[in-house]
């Protein structure tokens, strides 16, 4: 998300309120953003208001994030960004608030539900295989790009009737969209983006196919067709959620695999056990920030937010709440209970959340029964981001040739 120059404390934000956090250039959460945020946990207050990046509040703890993302009465989807953009562009359904959003919600889900995404599994398994033909000879790869984000986002591009020869073209577009840019130049992304889509409902209606979009110019909503306006938003959020997400979430999983050969092994023996490790990875390592914008004044968690104020609620710390789950930063296949809301929770739950675990499950699997066991080297380099979506941008790996 772009930058912004810091403001002067609002008059109703008290002093004790305010803690300095930069959520894109924290020095702490650019050298392990989980890590960061449990730190922070520890020593900033549960809800706090940071003038850096236009000023807004940031909410640590598991509760008051839900009870937010719930409360459709007091906040808004309306503006998503940090800082706010003002942009005129919108993401159907995720910008919209309930009621307003419960029709084009329905007509997005019907197409990505769970009977899509069992049916779909062969085909995902078939993609992990070629992508794991590509480097498993090799010994070593950097992840995060040429599997962690081909495996998910190839998936989508097909999904989406995307050509894959454009796979570079827009993982750069994404990178630089969630990164510390300018507003202008975010705006930019966006129309370039919203260019993208257009470009593909032309085509679509040129020549149907049975493609996402195809079917999105099928549907209708409060009794009438949607028309192209509305499906470019679609486009616009689904180009941003596939693009990105689940190849940030598939990494954070393989960055500790990687370092946890018992765990390697243990799932290799126990192939069953791996929505397990999903589940916890998703927990500790979650991507996504989910941001509101104040719509009611109310007060919470002992402090007065005002209409117009945005709050970040930092979904990452949600699950490593130890309130939530004791002992957090543990990862635990074996935890009895754990609770995490890495795919938001309320209204606008991820739709795509049930397709992301299915990704997650099925390269698991397929990369254990081939490369059963793996590291990152001694003189790997990580490269994280921060912001509002966090990602791990070079993960090297390395294992014996061949595989097995």
């Amino acid at each position: 998300m772009p930058l912004d120059t810091s403001i002067e404390r609002p008059k109703h934000v008290k002093a004790e309120q305010v803690f300095d956090l930069d959520i894109f250039l924290d020095q702490d959460l650019l050298k392990d953003p989980h890590k960061g945020y449990r730190a922070l946990q520890q020593r900033a207050p549960e809800i706090f208001y940071t003038c850096r990046n236009g000023g807004h509040w940031v909410v640590t703890r598991f509760d008051t994030m839900a009870s937010i993302l719930r409360d459709a009465e007091h906040f808004s989807s309306k503006e998503l960004t940090i800082p706010k953009s003002n942009s005129d562009n919108v993401m159907l359904p995720l910008n919209l608030d309930p009621p307003e959003h419960a029709g084009y919600r329905a007509a997005l889900m019907k197409h990505v539900n769970r009977k899509f995404v069992d049916a779909l599994e062969p085909e995902l398994r078939k993609r992990a295989n070629e992508l794991i033909d590509e480097v498993i000879a090799s010994g070593e790869c950097d992840f995060s790009e040429r599997l962690g984000a081909a495996f998910p986002v190839s998936v989508f591009m097909d999904f989406m009737a995307m050509p894959r020869e454009r796979f570079a073209e827009f993982r750069g577009i994404v990178h630089e969209y969630f990164s510390p840019i300018s507003n202008a130049r975010y705006l930019e992304l966006q129309n370039t983006i919203i260019s993208v889509i257009r470009e593909m409902i032309a085509v679509r209606r040129a020549k149907p196919g049975q493609d996402l979009m195809s079917k999105l110019m099928e549907e209708s909503v409060r009794g009438r067709p949607l028309n192209d306006a509305e499906i470019e938003s679609y486009g616009f959020l689904l180009f941003l959620g596939g693009l990105d997400t689940v190849a940030n979430a598939l990494t954070f999983a393989f960055r500790h695999l990687a370092e946890d050969a018992p765990l390697q092994a243990r799932l290799v023996a126990e192939p069953a056990r791996i929505p397990d490790f999903v589940e916890e990875s998703l927990r500790c390592f979650g991507v996504v920030h989910q941001t509101r914008i104040v719509k009611k004044d109310i007060d919470i968690g002992g402090v007065h937010m005002r209409e117009g104020d945005m709050v970040s609620c930092a979904l990452p710390a949600a699950g490593l709440d130890d309130r939530k789950n004791p002992d957090p930063e543990r990862f635990d296949i074996d935890r009895p209970r754990r609770e995490h809301i890495a795919f938001s929770t309320g209204a606008h739950t991820c739709i795509g959340n049930v397709l992301a675990r299915a990704e997650m499950k099925v390269f698991t699997e397929e990369w254990l029964k081939r490369i059963p066991s793996f590291r990152i080297p001694k003189d790997g380099r990580l490269v994280w981001r921060a912001g509002q979506v966090m990602s791990l941008q070079s993960l090297p790996l390395e294992w014996t040739r061949g595989g097995k």
